[in-house]
């Protein structure tokens, strides 16, 4: 069944996919000034699966709406998305990204603040074109009004996740409002949005935000255990460990842990990136298996999941349907 519902999703990916390029091609030119346009089209096209910007279109398609009225929002997230990916590997001194140079590693740390600067204003040159495919001004505003917050409070959630590496302390309360904020919010705005532009009422648009509250944190959990096995593309395994981040895994560990083995945790995470070795790495990842963290990561990410399943039924079918087969991938995908 999983596998089915992969080939499902991965197969609406790749339909799908092709139209949000198209789309922030009409608000990024491939010529143009050197270090800006070129960076932003090398990083869009290091890969990427589109999943936001699908999941803005087939919800708005799932409520009965034309696909065209979206596809400035969706290419709105994607954008979203990617700006807040250049300037995360900025933050967190991340040299790869989808296995090839980091932004800011190949056209230098000043171009890649402002290649990040550039996107960020381009997401909401998108959402004002969805004039141009019919939306009305009132709906527009809406958009960027659900997108602003949306990017407050992902930036809010980066500064918590900044925050808690400077903690040998983390609680799994800190952990989940630090993720509900960072990665809770922009996985859910493409859906709001196309329950927006679908003419939803209220009480749709407030179901799938609480949708969006519990997959979104499941999202970021199966990346924390992606970090241990496929690497995540940034070109090694266990790039999390080295930036000192406080993954679920951490916190459940920090939490089983005898005093000495909690005091070494620590020390691994506090150390400077590049003194970090893969020896260091081998030995938490050990310590999570021990405590059997991984096992525990992945039943939270379920739990999550199964509890969306709660709102979902309360959804028309072919919502419901679409909502559950995201939400069933992104805790079970393998990259």
């Amino acid at each position: 069944m999983a596998t089915d519902i992969a080939k499902i999703i991965e197969s609406m990916l790749a339909e799908k996919g092709p139209l949000v390029l198209r789309e922030m091609e009409s608000v990024l030119p491939r010529d143009g000034i050197p270090n800006l346009y070129d960076a932003i089209w090398y990083h869009l096209e290091t890969g990427g699966k589109r999943l936001r910007p699908v999941l803005a279109i087939v919800t708005c398609e799932a409520l009965g709406c034309d696909s065209k009225k979206i596809l400035p929002f969706a290419a709105a997230c994607e954008l979203l998305h990617n700006w807040l990916l250049v300037h995360d590997d900025v933050e967190d001194g991340d040299t790869v990204r989808r296995d090839k140079p980091a932004v800011w590693v190949k056209y230098g740390l000043g171009h890649g603040v402002n290649i990040g600067d550039m996107m960020a204003q381009k997401v909401f040159e998108l959402i004002l074109n969805s004039q141009k495919k019919g939306v009305d001004e009132k709906t527009v505003f809406r958009l960027v009004k659900v997108m602003t917050n949306t990017a407050v409070r992902t930036s809010e959630g980066q500064a918590m996740d900044m925050n808690m590496r400077k903690s040998d302390s983390p609680t799994e309360k800190e952990y989940m409002e630090m993720v509900t904020l960072k990665t809770g919010y922009y996985f859910t705005v493409p859906m709001v949005g196309g329950a927006i532009v679908a003419k939803a009422g209220d009480d749709v648009v407030k179901k799938i935000i609480d949708f969006g509250r519990l997959v979104g944190p499941a999202f970021q959990i199966s990346d924390d255990l992606l970090d241990l096995t496929e690497g995540k593309g940034r070109g090694e395994i266990g790039a999390d460990i080295k930036e000192g981040k406080r993954s679920i895994l951490v916190v459940h560990a920090a939490a089983k842990a005898g005093a000495a083995e909690k005091k070494k945790l620590f020390e691994i995470l506090n150390k400077p990136r590049e003194k970090t070795t893969k020896e260091d790495v081998l030995w938490v990842k050990r310590l999570f298996e021990k405590h059997q963290s991984i096992k525990y990561a992945r039943q939270k990410a379920d739990e999550l999941v199964k509890k969306s399943r709660a709102i979902t039924k309360t959804l028309k079918p072919e919502l419901r349907e679409i909502l559950d087969y995201f939400a069933d991938y992104v805790i079970k995908r393998k990259k």
